[in-house]
C-alpha cells in the first residue's frame, strides 16, 4: 500500500511539474512574441529546465541571436541539442543554421550542418532548403567554401 502512495505522490509531482513547464512556456511565448525577451528569459529557462523541448529550443535560439542575453554558442547549441534529444526535430533546423554560419560563436562544422539541414528539409523546412542551397551555390557567407568544407570558428 505505501508503494502504491509513493507512486501516486511521485505522479503527482510530475504532472505538477508538466503542466508548470508548459505555463511558464506559454507566458514566455507571449511575451517573446512581442518582443520583450528580457521578461520572457526567466520563464523560457524555468519551462526548458522542467523538461518543455519547445522552450529548450526557443532558449536555444535566443542565445544564438542575442534576444534578452548576449549571444553565446555554447548555450545554444546545448539547448538546441537537448531540444532534439527530447524529440523536437524544429531544433535541427536552428542548429544546422549555426554550425553553418557560426553564429555567436558556434564553431563551423559544414558536414554536420549539412545532416541537420537535411534532416530537417526532408521534412519540409524551406528555410533549411534555402540555407543548404545557399551553401551548394557558394552564396552569401558560403561565398569561397568548397561543399561541405570546414571553416574554424571565428
Amino acid at each position: 500500500m505505501l508503494n502504491l502512495f509513493n507512486t501516486l505522490v511521485s505522479l503527482n509531482a510530475a504532472l505538477a511539474g508538466k503542466i508548470r513547464s508548459i505555463t511558464a512556456y506559454d507566458e514566455a511565448l507571449t511575451l517573446y512574441s512581442d518582443k520583450n525577451y528580457g521578461k520572457a528569459l526567466p520563464l523560457m529557462i524555468e519551462a526548458a529546465e522542467l523538461g518543455n523541448v519547445q522552450a529548450m529550443s526557443l532558449l536555444g535560439s535566443m542565445h544564438l541571436l542575442g534576444q534578452g542575453v548576449r549571444e553565446d554558442g555554447r548555450l545554444a547549441v546545448l539547448w538546441l541539442q537537448r531540444a532534439m534529444d527530447g524529440g523536437y526535430e524544429s531544433a535541427a533546423s536552428v542548429l544546422g543554421m549555426a554550425h553553418a554560419t557560426g553564429k555567436a560563436g558556434v564553431i563551423i562544422d559544414l558536414p554536420k550542418a549539412r545532416m541537420l539541414l537535411e534532416d530537417a528539409a526532408s521534412k519540409g523546412d524551406t528555410q533549411s532548403a534555402r540555407m543548404l542551397e545557399m551553401i551548394d551555390k557558394g552564396e552569401g557567407t558560403f561565398a569561397g567554401l568548397g561543399k561541405g568544407r570546414q571553416r574554424n570558428s571565428r
